[in-house]
């Protein structure tokens, strides 16, 4: 594909030519030339410049024509890579932030191993962001979960994780005080958030579908926890668990982070966890990538060994 048509996908995808300039790094003036050239070669208008940037009937058709055209040269990069192992290969992979830290440095240093030519390009983000990144071209591969809506997109789920609560010892104290310690060993079993609702929690951001799944949880019985902080970084989410501030919510894989604060939390004050009771939706972290692109050897492995890494990280949560 010549610049132009790379430059003009870029701001098809951002609907902002600043934002679109900082990624290619060039700057705007540089980037509004290479659109208006290609405006030019075609004759026709691409973008609606007012109220705001939009892609016209023609952009919206050479904006799908060059994203098939992408698909098909990046297949072919990949057929050759498979065909002829030291060409070398290419993997961008859309990640959550949370997830990757757990999963990549140990599933990267293995994979280097394995397949020393193959360059990996990590981009994080939320599920609902790598799903559209992925369809628009710019991905391989992509880590989240839940569900997908596109049909163009293959799923292949890693793991299915359930829900835990993470409280630590001063704030079981503190809320259950008739019933401390006693009631530590009573909640290994379940807790019911009923029973917590009067404890400060920290949460998941709206942009999360976590935070969607712990709506909807909490929705069907009616509760109403007492939020006090958002956020979406579950190390901070943790550490902010271990200084008493809240109770907080996490994924299976995501327990990660609390057992790594434990390590540094004094022994009187340890972060229980909890497995969380009520009835609840699937919730899948998924790998999923689309339907048409060529799927080399190479990518194949690295989707089983994030597997089994997803494996062994809840499987160590759940015995923790």
């Amino acid at each position: 594909m010549q610049e132009n048509q790379l430059y003009f996908l870029m701001v098809a995808e951002e609907l902002n030519i600043t934002r679109a300039a900082q990624k290619a790094f060039i700057s705007q003036q540089c980037m509004s030339n290479h659109i208006k050239r290609l405006e030019e070669a075609y004759s026709t208008r691409l973008f609606n410049r007012r109220p705001k940037l939009s892609l016209t009937p023609a952009g919206e058709l050479l904006a799908q024509t060059l994203r098939q055209i992408k698909r098909l040269e990046d297949n072919l990069r990949s057929q050759l890579s498979e065909e002829n192992f030291n060409f070398g290969g290419k993997i961008n992979l859309g990640i959550t932030w949370s997830r990757s830290s757990i999963l990549l440095p140990p599933v990267l240093t293995q994979y280097r191993k394995l397949y020393p030519n193959i360059e990996i390009i990590v981009q994080n983000n939320v599920t609902d962001n790598l799903e559209n990144r992925l369809l628009c071209g710019y991905l391989d591969l992509a880590v989240g979960t839940g569900a997908i809506n596109s049909p163009e997109i293959e799923v292949k789920p890693l793991s299915r994780e359930r829900v835990f609560l993470a409280v630590s010892d001063h704030l079981l104290e503190q809320f259950f005080p008739g019933g401390y310690p006693a009631c530590k060993e009573r909640f290994r079993s379940g807790v019911d958030l009923a029973d917590f609702a009067a404890c400060p929690f920290i949460l998941n951001t709206p942009q999360e579908r976590f935070f969607d799944l712990l709506t909807d949880m909490l929705d069907q019985q009616g509760l109403k926890l007492n939020v006090v902080f958002q956020s979406d970084s579950s190390d901070i989410r943790s550490q902010l668990c271990g200084a008493d501030l809240g109770a907080s919510l996490f994924s299976e894989l995501l327990l990660q982070y609390v057992i790594r604060q434990n390590k540094l939390q004094p022994a009187d004050n340890q972060l229980n966890i909890y497995p969380v009771n009520g009835e609840f939706p699937d919730y899948w972290m998924i790998a999923f990538y689309h339907k048409k692109a060529f799927q080399p050897q190479y990518l194949k492995v690295f989707i089983e060994m994030l597997a089994e890494q997803a494996k062994r990280c809840c499987a160590c949560a759940g015995g923790r």
